[in-house]
């Protein structure tokens, strides 16, 4: 039976087939949908059978519930009560959704696409530091069971999904990246991205920080008013890094990269005239 309700839930959420249930069948408190399949309410439901034969005042019952606990295809004494049977079974989806997550997360596998490659270790150990809660999160996201109004509507739940700021579907998409009623959000969200690289990027000796950012020298210093990249570090007039941010949602990450490389392709030809080596990174 598992298999024919999983095809309703994946139906129900709109997941597909690539996608892990693991999320819907953790606790609403871990993001969860608190949904379980019937093999393991077949488990605790032969667990509190057991455990009634054990419990019980009736001493044939009791030898009854001895007998059979000989018999090696008995496979549920193990458990003591059916909170432990639930515990054990969401154990394993978190375990299953963090690998998940590493393995088959098409935001981070789309970051280590185009991240640099010795940082793919630091970025798989910053995954596995993460509190459950929020790889379940995550997880949601990637599978687009998260509440949001489009979803609520589609699950009964609400009568409309139109976004209560602008009016338009509140799809995932809207709500990470399409509502303009929240466009400081977003420009919050890609300076403080881009603040936190700026920071780690500290000038060493005989090198220069330009970063588009109050309190950091405007890059426009070097490139002039025309093109304003993120931020810029040159190293004597021997080599120049030039770094644009994109922030937003996955789908768009190549679209950005070849609209970002062709929008400075005339920039890195200008800078060349100053600098021996020019690095355009997106």
């Amino acid at each position: 039976m598992d298999s024919v309700v999983n095809k309703y839930v994946r139906k129900w959420l709109e997941i597909p087939i690539s996608g892990t249930l693991s999320n819907v069948y953790l606790t609403s408190n871990k993001f969860g949908q608190n949904i379980y399949p019937p093999s393991i309410k077949f488990v605790q439901c032969q667990t509190v059978a057991r455990n009634a034969l054990k419990t019980s005042p009736n001493h044939s019952i009791k030898d009854l519930w001895k007998t059979t606990s000989e018999n090696k295809n008995i496979q549920y004494d193990v458990y003591t009560s059916t909170k432990e049977v639930l515990k054990g079974f969401t154990s394993g989806q978190e375990d299953k959704l963090q690998n998940h997550l590493i393995l088959q997360g098409s935001f981070f596998s789309n970051v280590i696409n185009f991240s640099l490659t010795k940082l793919n270790g630091i970025w798989s150990k910053s995954q596995s530091n993460l509190p459950k809660n929020i790889y379940n999160f995550t997880i949601r996201y990637i599978n687009n069971s998260l509440p949001t109004r489009k979803n609520l509507t589609k699950w009964g739940i609400l009568s409309n999904s139109d976004c209560s700021f602008c009016l338009n579907p509140e799809t995932l998409l809207h709500v990470v990246a399409g509502c303009q009623a929240y466009l400081p959000r977003f420009t919050w969200r890609h300076d403080s991205v881009l603040s936190f690289i700026a920071q780690t990027l500290q000038p060493i000796n005989n090198s220069n920080l330009f970063v588009n950012l109050p309190g950091y020298k405007s890059p426009s210093i070097v490139t002039g008013d025309t093109f304003r990249p993120d931020l810029l570090l040159s190293i004597n007039s021997d080599c120049l890094y030039i770094l644009e941010l994109s922030v937003g949602y996955e789908s768009n990450l190549q679209t950005n990269v070849d609209r970002k490389s062709r929008r400075y392709k005339d920039l890195i030809i200008q800078q060349k005239k100053e600098f021996n080596s020019v690095k355009f990174v997106n």
